[in-house]
């Protein structure tokens, strides 16, 4: 893969600062001041028209004058100069910049003069850039500090990524004395080009950095944002600290970086399904940060801990059940020891109170005893200071007891200060993470283990797709483009379940009725009992105009509800239009439970779904979680489980449980619904009856509007759905039906069957080394893709009367965002059909739909058939310079 385009700044050999001088009060001198004391061991270009040197180095007065090839510009020079500073860079070859520089985008039209005028000469001039208004950028390991930061930065293996650059102040004065280390301290500022996306996708590859911490005011680009962080936290643990999270600070912050900020229980979903872990507070930032630079990660949430006072213990306690951590119940072999080793009276339970009178001693030996349990994820060691409690000779003791090479997560808390600093500095320069409050230490091995638990249900593979009717697309599309003909936002609740039922969701038939004897036909139609509801495109809640009644049972009742329902909502409403009553079939669904399946559209991250208790009262509830789509089964799942009425759909006393599958169906259904109909701008079906025998959809509103003109199919999507345009149907020289298709997770079995069920040259040729069968992560990697960053086409053929996987083509979009490495295998069984070539044109035209201009692979030499094909398909072909045994081949698209 070519290396990321940010190389330059991030790993840079050569810096030009801008506006560099001697003066002890600019923000360049002191830029300039960073690089030259911290040891940077690449070549300085200070840049002023106004200086002839600068710290004894020739000083120049633009880049061009400079001469020789510039990896970094670090521009700190007033506003109204930079876009001029980036032309310039540009051309003297310059492709990396960070622009401290304040005033853009602030301060009325002038500000947002100056920063379209920045952005503008960056993409002419082809320059990256980081900024404006921010305090630049850290990498200890290569000693470079292009910040104004007073403060150095330890050299470590964690990454900060932020927003605001007075925390990465604070963080870089708070590194040192707690022994925390870092790979990278990234101020993004307004992050107008360079944003999160960028770094992560840099950072989660760094092999300088192990986790990543992020600060986040507001998101820019929610499907680059989404993207990167879940690539990211497959790799690393990423802990993230958001603002805003109430409207009041939401404003603030939109204010400041003039970000969009969504809504805070949106960002939840998003991190739950990128498989980031959120700290609350600064405190529990600091918290990871500290457990992140000096832990192994958590192999599970069983948490031990020992103490020498029960009181702490509890604290502990309290706090790992509010986390959901659990406190293991100890070894036989582990009492066993301990009893051996501890006071009679210890409490011979986890927490380990090893009582107050405990010395260096009984620590070392119930730590050693602790760590070694089975049952034991983490270990917490807890000290109060004590009359006879020597706080130092106790830390030495946990240090000496503790293995070299350790494998699990190892905590402490020294309670106090004054009798616990030196036994606490002990502690942290010995690669344990210390805390000064028991309920901090116990949510910093939260993040460890919530880190272990995202990486395992990433690593779920999914069951086969359940066999269902595909939606009617074409007729939902004609619904929706005659509302919008007839300038109307709001569906009726003729047509919203007319679109529900065109994606085969479940609805009572429903008559729209004009006058009294109009209903009493429809009522007949339909079947008594009925319910009617007021007909108004001016009124949403019908319920609370008096505008439904249920349960009515013949043809008088019919009559006098129309009478009574026209009048009552003539006097509410009276300025509503109101079009006559609609007649629907009672549900006959067997012991109901009333849900509500929402869609609203945030802001920042676009289309989301609600889950919950429905009926009347929903908004007086409260009991609902929110996804983003796209949703599979799995996600369906989990979506239902964070709400409490997830219970109720179970069996209880003498009610059998709903249709569980029946409600995922729904959800699964809206999911496709709002990823294909982009004009769909919010939803309710409220109530969903769910009952034993299936589930109905009672009531339904839906609101439309025309999406962006300029917006692409799914443009939409924070997150890529499925692309269904992609799967193209046709025949084998036999007649075989093979359809081609974008690899889905539930493609997991079928994928690890193919690989197996390859040669033992095949499979040589496709991953070039010795591999028998794909690994869980591996398996996972291969098929649950993210589509805006990869894409997987697989052949599916009928072979003796059963759908198998015969072949598969995949690429992945390198770092520069214009080409991707390709790659391509097809089963020994159906060789010499054309499969492979048939892929590679899907291959193509995905890449065409990713906007990629170049599609790149490699070949071993003697894998004579495919340098063939490759020949065939157009491809151009030259030795790989590092690797003899290896043929590069290209295709420009």
């Amino acid at each position: 893969m070519e290396d990321s385009p940010l190389k330059g700044m991030m790993d840079p050999e050569t810096i030009a600062v801008f506006g560099a001088s001697d003066s002890s009060t600019s923000v360049g001198a002191q830029v300039f001041s960073n690089l030259v004391t911290d040891g940077f061991g690449g070549t300085i270009y200070p840049i002023n028209p106004k200086h002839k040197k600068v710290g004894g180095l020739t000083c120049y007065p633009s880049a061009t004058a400079v001469g020789r090839e510039i990896d970094l510009a670090v521009i700190a020079t007033p506003a109204r100069t930079v876009p001029g500073i980036i032309r310039d860079c540009g051309e003297a070859g310059i492709r990396n910049a960070i622009v401290l520089s304040a005033g853009f985008g602030e301060g009325g039209n002038k500000g947002a003069n100056f920063e379209a005028d920045l952005k503008a000469a960056a993409k002419r001039a082809g320059i990256r850039f980081m900024g404006p208004n921010c305090v630049g950028l850290v990498r200890p390991w290569n000693k470079m500090n292009a910040t104004f930061l007073r403060a150095g930065t330890p050299r470590g293996r964690l990454a900060l990524i932020s927003q605001s650059g007075a925390l990465c102040s604070a963080i870089s004065d708070w590194a040192g004395p707690h022994h925390l280390g870092f790979s990278a301290l990234v101020s993004l500022g307004n992050s107008i080009d360079i944003d999160f996306g960028d770094m992560l996708q840099y950072l989660a590859s760094d092999h300088h950095t192990d986790a990543i911490l992020l600060y986040v005011e507001g998101v820019r680009h929610a499907p680059g944002f989404i993207s990167a962080l879940r690539y990211a936290a497959r790799l690393k643990p990423v802990i993230v600290l958001k603002s805003g999270r109430h409207s009041s600070s939401s404003e603030a912050a939109h204010t400041h970086t003039g970000a969009l900020i969504g809504s805070d229980a949106v960002f939840d979903a998003v991190l739950e399904r990128a498989g980031a872990v959120r700290a609350m507070t600064f405190g529990q930032l600091f918290a990871a940060a500290e457990i992140l630079s000096s832990s192994k990660k958590a192999t599970g949430n069983k948490l031990s801990i020992i103490t020498n006072g029960g009181g702490a213990g509890v604290l502990a306690a309290d706090r790992a059940a509010d986390l959901n951590l659990v406190l293991p119940e100890l070894d036989p072999k582990t009492k066993a020891s301990l009893e051996k080793l501890l006071p009679k009276y210890w409490s011979h339970a986890n927490p380990v109170d090893i009582l107050g009178d405990a010395g260096a001693h009984e620590y070392g030996a119930a730590v050693k005893a602790v760590y070694d349990d089975p049952n034991t994820d983490g270990l917490l060691i807890m000290l109060t200071p004590q009359a006879m409690t020597d706080a130092t000779a106790a830390a030495q003791a946990v240090v000496d007891a503790l293995p070299k090479r350790r494998k699990k997560p190892v905590l402490a808390c020294w309670m106090g200060e004054a009798s616990v600093g030196e036994g606490r500095k002990l502690l942290s320069e010995n690669g344990v993470a210390d805390f000064i409050s028991p309920e901090r230490a116990v949510e910093a091995f939260s993040y460890l283990a919530k880190h272990h638990r995202n990486r395992q249900l990433a690593l779920q593979t999914l069951g086969p797709l359940s066999p269902s009717t595909a939606p009617d697309l074409e007729g939902a599309r004609l619904i929706i483009a005659n509302a919008l003909s007839e300038d109307r936002e709001m569906l009726s609740d003729l047509e919203s379940k007319a679109l529900l039922k065109a994606f085969r969701i479940p609805i009572n038939l429903t008559v729209e009725a004009e006058t009294a004897a109009e209903a009493l036909v429809a009522a007949s139609s339909v079947g008594f009992p009925v319910a009617m509801k007021i007909s108004s495109p001016d009124i949403t809640h019908k319920s609370d105009v008096g505008g439904v009644r249920t349960g009515i049972g013949d043809a008088a009742e019919v009559k006098r509800v129309f009478r009574d329902i026209q009048e009552r909502v003539k006097r509410e409403r009276p300025n509503a239009r109101i079009r006559g009553i609609t007649v629907e079939a009672m549900s006959d669904i067997e012991a109901p439970r009333e849900l509500v399946i929402g869609v609203s559209r945030d802001p920042v991250f676009g289309p989301t779904i609600l889950f919950g208790a429905g009926g009347t009262a929903v908004e007086v509830m409260k009991d609902s979680a929110v996804a983003l789509p796209p949703l599979n089964a799995v996600l369906a799942e989990r979506l239902i489980a964070r709400t409490r009425i997830s219970r109720l759909l179970e069996a209880y006393r003498d009610k059998p449980a709903a249709d569980h599958d029946a409600v995922v169906f729904v959800l699964r259904r809206i999911s496709m619904m709002v990823s294909e109909l982009p004009e769909i701008v919010e939803l309710d079906i409220n109530p969903l009856i769910a009952g034993a025998n299936g589930v109905l959809a009672v009531d339904a509103r839906i609101r439309v509007a025309r999406p962006p003109a300029r917006d692409g199919h799914y443009d939409h999507m924070a997150i890529h759905p499925y692309p269904r345009h992609l799967i193209t149907q046709e025949h084998l020289s036999d007649g075989t039906p093979l359809v081609i298709r974008p690899i889905r997770p539930e493609d997991a079995e079928s994928e690890q069957a193919f690989v197996k069920n390859l040669s033992d040259e095949a499979r040589m040729f496709r991953f070039m080394g010795i591999l028998n069968e794909l690994s869980p992560e591996m398996l996972v990697q291969f098929t649950q893709i993210d589509y805006r960053r990869e894409m997987a086409l697989v052949a599916m053929a009928e072979i003796d009367g059963k759908e198998e996987q015969c072949g598969v083509a995949r690429y992945v979009i390198n770092p520069d965002g214009r080409s991707a490495e390709f790659a391509v295998v097809v089963g020994d069984q159906v060789r010499h059909q054309g499969i492979a070539t048939r892929l590679m044109k899907g291959l193509f035209n995905a890449a065409r739909d990713h906007d990629l201009t170049t599609i790149e692979g490699t070949v071993l030499k003697n894998n004579a058939p495919m340098l063939k094909l490759m020949s065939e398909l157009g491809f151009t072909t030259r030795m790989d310079p590092d690797d003899a045994e290896l043929v590069i081949v290209e295709r420009t698209l």
